[in-house]
């Protein structure tokens, strides 16, 4: 998937927005929102993520992901 990040709560949201990712989990939080929690692929440090330790795991909003396809083009 591509992230496609619609707020800019921080400087991560400018510096991952249009990277491709992987969902690692689907979380909630206490007020039900569901927010997508992803490593990046090309990041170095992505066994930590998946790992689920902290700084190399990101979330999102479904909205804010564009699934990909096998060839990597939007699905």
């Amino acid at each position: 998937m591509r992230l496609r990040p619609t707020r800019a709560a921080d400087a991560f949201d400018l510096l991952l927005a249009g990277r491709t990712a992987t969902i690692e989990s689907i979380e909630q939080d206490y007020e039900n929102r569901v927010y997508l929690a992803v490593t990046v692929d090309d990041d170095p440090g992505r066994d930590f993520g998946m790992d689920r330790k902290p700084a190399h795991r990101f979330f999102y909003r479904p909205g804010e992901v564009e699934p990909l396809g096998p060839d990597g083009a939007p699905a």
